[in-house]
């Protein structure tokens, strides 16, 4: 994501210039992950939360700023997925989404599908977190998500570096489907095993 070692304030600037970007390549992009409205409201936000902490801001402010920083990685976490998605791994259209392409290593070759994908309890009402084994050589991992399982609908709902994600903003006590794609230098795997998990 290129986030790593930037201040609050340069995130903005750099979730800015991925939204511009994303907007300026609409025909390329057409459905980004939140869309561009949301995303630019998280950033707008977040901006606001930079300018109350820097005037001195209480406890509230660093808290709102600390939520406001969390949305807008998650906005570029899953706008990052969905770039990958949709490029196929290819530089040039990742370029045009507004993301740099990161120089990968010798190709391992092709990946398996994650495994022992599961789901681990939370208190948090919406959420249904998952976590799943690493697969050597896997840079990347789609989630998806579907409401039914006759047949499943599969919808990207992000994409992480870890072998872990939370599903949020779901149903409460509602079962949902999920299944994990691991993205190496070959490309990305089919979908893992399907898990049956209820959001909380």
């Amino acid at each position: 994501m290129g986030l790593k070692g930037l201040s609050a304030t340069e995130i903005v600037a750099k979730a800015q210039g991925v939204h511009d970007m994303l907007a300026a390549s609409a025909a390329t992009f057409p459905a980004p992950v939140p869309v561009l409205a949301t995303f630019q409201t998280h950033i707008d936000a977040l901006a606001a939360a930079n300018a109350a902490v820097d005037n001195n801001g209480g406890k509230a402010d660093h808290l709102l700023k600390k939520k406001a920083l969390q949305l807008v990685k998650a906005d570029m976490k899953s706008q990052m997925g969905y770039v990958q998605a949709v490029s196929g791994g290819d530089a040039d259209i990742i370029n045009t989404g507004g993301f740099d392409v990161v120089k990968r290593g010798g190709p391992i070759g092709e990946l398996n599908p994650p495994k022992n994908l599961g789901s681990k309890f939370t208190t948090m009402t919406g959420r249904a977190r998952l976590v799943w084994d690493r697969e050597q050589g896997a840079d990347l991992h789609h989630v998806y998500i579907s409401s039914s399982n006759a047949p499943f609908k599969w919808e990207l709902i992000g994409a992480t570096t870890k072998c872990r994600f939370d599903a949020d903003s779901l149903e409460p006590g509602t079962i949902y489907w999920f299944a994990v794609t691991a993205i190496g230098a070959a490309g990305e795997t089919s979908k893992s095993e399907p898990l049956m998990a209820r959001a909380a």
